[in-house]
């Protein structure tokens, strides 16, 4: 957490340089935000591509508007979706994958992107279910994106509504291990 700021800095956890990293906090807190921030960033010094993560293709369908709360922070830059592909003027910077189909796209190949970031691991209650066996389906399109490179990193962010999860109880991350 920056101090000059009441929201998160993933920052800090980038410089740790580790390839599966757990982001759970308050809802509002800033977490989305901070890493839409990294991603246009990334892409604009380094044309480091992202793919933006959600469960069902349904939740990627909500996501036209997916630059409306950062543009204003990017006053000099035209940031677009179009068809799931996220534009930074003009250029393609990212995709928008709903996991639910992510095996289809085990032949395309994603040589740029550093960067895989699952909004919303953590269902809250009373939404859709987590997918059958989804640990071993988000590592098998991890690889299907890193295809054996080390600088793919991979984000999840979550709000503090549950520790228990497919993700936690495949890695066997407990409380007591935080």
């Amino acid at each position: 957490m920056n101090e000059a700021s009441i929201f998160y800095d993933p920052m800090g956890l980038l410089s740790q340089r580790t390839n599966f990293n757990f982001i759970i906090g308050n809802r509002g807190g800033g977490k989305t935000f901070g890493f839409k921030k990294i991603v246009i960033n990334r892409f604009k010094k380094k044309k480091q591509q992202f793919i933006w993560v959600r469960r069902y293709q349904t939740e990627i369908d909500t996501l036209t508007d997916f630059w409306a709360d950062i543009a204003p922070f990017f006053p000099e830059d035209t940031l677009t979706v179009e068809a799931n592909k996220c534009y930074i003027n003009g250029e393609l910077a990212g995709y928008l994958v709903a996991l639910s189909t992510s095996m289809k796209l085990k032949s395309v190949a994603y040589p740029l992107v550093t960067t895989i970031v699952f909004d919303e691991f953590i269902i809250d209650k009373g939404r859709m279910p987590y997918l059958r066996n989804e640990a071993e389906l988000f590592l098998e399109f991890y690889e299907t994106v890193a295809r054996l490179r080390d600088n793919v990193t991979a984000i999840f962010i979550g709000n503090a509504i549950s520790i228990y999860n497919p993700y936690f109880v495949y890695f066997k991350i407990s409380t007591t291990n935080m």
